[in-house]
């Protein structure tokens, strides 16, 4: 899954995983930050697969394991044009396996294994990924939501809080919601992120950040509609 931040990536791919029979899945989540390494990658998925044969691992039998990797291109790029953790993912779905870390570097087979990943746009931190890579995977784009969709979902949310409410302030909530996106847009278009500015990056976290503060407002404390 590839979108820009904010496109319910991580949540859309949590979802349907957790939907999935556990019976016959078992889950492992990683998320990838810039300080995660190959090693890191390595321990996690040996921790969650147990041995069949004298060189063939994989979750217990009957059942497959499906790791969802989040961030995945966060990773430092090293030395030489690479990230490590990614090696190690390339490695293993491509080849089937990985080596020993330990000193006879022998060869271990990956079975019964799925792998599921999210990732932004590169820029603000994250990286661009090596194509060959990306090649092992179905890619799908997570759009941004039209203005359309915005405003029901944020309308929706703010009318079904304000139901408790006076008359007038549950007919201030479509305006509300209307100045909020157009404070949202021009936010976005007049401060894009810049070298120097490279924090300025808003989105519809930034949006649900508001309305879970409009969200706790009281009956009590707000009886009529004023204006400044």
């Amino acid at each position: 899954m590839v979108g820009e931040s904010g496109t319910s990536k991580t949540a859309t791919t949590a979802n349907f995983l957790h939907a999935l029979d556990r019976e016959k899945f078992q889950l492992l989540e990683i998320n990838f930050s810039s300080r995660t390494n190959s090693m890191d990658v390595q321990r996690n998925l040996e921790a969650n697969v147990e041995k069949r044969t004298k060189d063939v691992y994989g979750p217990p039998l009957g059942r497959r394991l499906v790791i969802f990797v989040d961030d995945m291109n966060m990773p430092a790029v090293d030395t030489y044009g690479t990230q490590q953790p990614i090696a190690m993912l390339k490695l293993l779905i491509d080849r089937g396996g990985c080596y020993d870390r330990g000193k006879d570097l022998s060869w271990k087979t990956m079975k019964d294994i799925d792998y599921v990943a999210a990732m932004g746009k590169p820029g603000g931190g994250r990286n661009d990924v090596d194509p060959r890579f990306i090649s092992l995977f179905s890619v799908f784009n997570m759009t941004f939501p039209s203005e359309a969709s915005l405003y029901r979902i944020y309308n929706s949310i703010l009318a079904g809080h304000a139901q408790p409410f006076a008359q007038s302030i549950q007919a201030a909530v479509p305006v509300l919601t209307e100045m909020t996106l157009e404070l949202y847009k021009a936010i976005v278009k007049d401060l894009p992120p810049t070298p120097s500015k490279f924090h300025y990056l808003f989105n519809l976290r930034d949006l649900s950040r508001i309305y879970n503060g409009l969200c706790l407002t009281t009956p009590d404390r707000f009886v009529k509609v004023q204006t400044v």
